[in-house]
């Protein structure tokens, strides 16, 4: 190949990557923080709103807030307050708030999965992935502002989870509490997450040696090296569910753990290099859609595709994955994020969606099957983006005022 034809291709290649990050630079802080530090909280109730109408106008007609919810809004806030967004700070304050006074029952119990609008316990179980995702939010908060409860607040959950969620094995955690059947992988998932930023943030060793285990647990458990995929669901002593009716892979999670194993190795020290790119590549072989390209929603045990639709969030997470090979391995991730974003742009945050918001789930053929817009989603959304301007703050010197077409479907 010519060197000129070399250097035409890098150049179109390096303008594609620009657009993509000034369309998620726009997407971020002049449209979706806009958005939600003036909607986020419940102007009537408290709290953060649970999910809104698809014209994103109102809140939907839902009779509760859960814990997680208000976990993730509350880290949305406290990351936008790092990044220079001035409204986000008293949102985070007011969304802590919330969770210690109205989802916390104490150290004894700790957080209820749901409450009333009003702020009575709904549903007092103890959910293991409520108590990640408050983890991880009380970390975000703590690196945000230093605040003792916060601190003492994440001491106290994982005190919880060690002492009435681990698993008599020594084989990982419970979902909940009491002890329910099927075991999952995804609490597990999000706990590691937490645990993550939680040793980041305060270098703990309990948040270190929990990690530890669970990185291990992982590998010797829940990854399935023989078929290079993730279940989702296992019996009490960690063993696959075989039953291809009850159970099933998702792509979506094999990404999300790549970026969590990454993570790990990153603070640790081990290598994971080999499994995070089984876990990438493997989940890009069966978990794209071979047409629409966007990460389907699942696929049979044997790899095949089952629900062929697509949601905000595996597409988002499949960012994070091909960032964590990229950190891992040099291997450019840019094919896979200009992509994700073709469908995130084009058909969750474009022009159908309201400003700032999303149509979270589509089916096969791209047509909406969602009644409302939840809330949760902007997790999702948000960390993967800031995943993306985190590896290209040194190739772009854009600031947060440029806008861009966004809305376009052909982009």
């Amino acid at each position: 190949m010519a060197l000129a034809t070399i250097v035409i291709l890098e150049t179109s290649a390096l303008v594609v990557q620009m657009e993509v990050i000034t369309r998620i630079r726009s997407w971020l802080f002049n449209h979706a923080l806009p958005v939600w530090t003036e909607k986020c909280m419940d102007s009537r109730f408290g709290g953060p709103v649970e999910s809104f109408s698809l014209d994103g106008d109102r809140p939907f007609t839902d009779a509760y807030k859960r814990t997680f919810v208000v976990a993730r809004q509350l880290y949305v806030m406290s990351h936008a307050s790092l990044l220079g967004e001035k409204k986000a700070g008293p949102l985070a304050d007011a969304l802590f708030e919330y969770l210690r006074k109205v989802c916390w029952r104490g150290p004894e119990s700790g957080w209820v999965h749901k409450v009333t609008l009003e702020g009575d316990i709904l549903d007092p179980t103890a959910d293991l992935y409520d108590f990640a995702f408050c983890l991880f939010a009380l970390s975000w908060y703590y690196r945000l502002t230093e605040n003792s409860d916060a601190l003492t607040l994440a001491h106290q959950t994982l005190d919880i989870v060690e002492r009435d969620f681990a698993h008599p094995s020594g084989n990982g955690y419970y979902n909940q509490l009491p002890a329910n059947l099927p075991r999952q992988q995804n609490p597990h998932m999000h706990l590691m997450e937490g645990l993550l930023a939680f040793w980041e943030v305060t270098n703990d060793s309990r948040a270190k040696d929990m990690s530890n285990r669970l990185a291990a647990l992982f590998q010797r458990q829940l990854f399935d090296k023989a078929a290079g995929a993730m279940p989702e669901f296992f019996d009490d002593f960690l063993n696959p569910i075989a039953d291809s009716t009850r159970n099933h892979i998702e792509a979506g999670h094999q990404f999300e753990w790549a970026w969590i194993l990454a993570s790990h190795q990153q603070l640790s020290g081990q290598d994971h290099t080999d499994i995070v790119r089984t876990l990438v590549l493997n989940a890009e072989r069966f978990g794209l859609h071979e047409t629409r390209g966007w990460t389907m929603n699942s696929n049979k045990l044997d790899t095949s595709s089952q629900d062929r639709g697509s949601r905000t969030w595996p597409n988002s997470e499949r960012i994070k994955g091909w960032i964590a090979l990229h950190e891992l391995t040099g291997v450019s991730p840019w094919h896979a994020i200009e992509q994700s974003c073709e469908t995130l742009f084009g058909v969750h945050l474009g022009s159908s969606a309201p400003r700032g918001m999303w149509l979270d789930t589509v089916d096969e053929d791209g047509k909406p099957t969602c009644i409302k817009i939840p809330t949760s989603t902007l997790y999702h959304v948000f960390l993967a983006f800031t995943e993306v301007l985190r590896i290209a703050e040194g190739s772009a010197p854009l600031s947060s005022n440029q806008d861009a077409d966004f809305n376009s479907d052909s982009k």
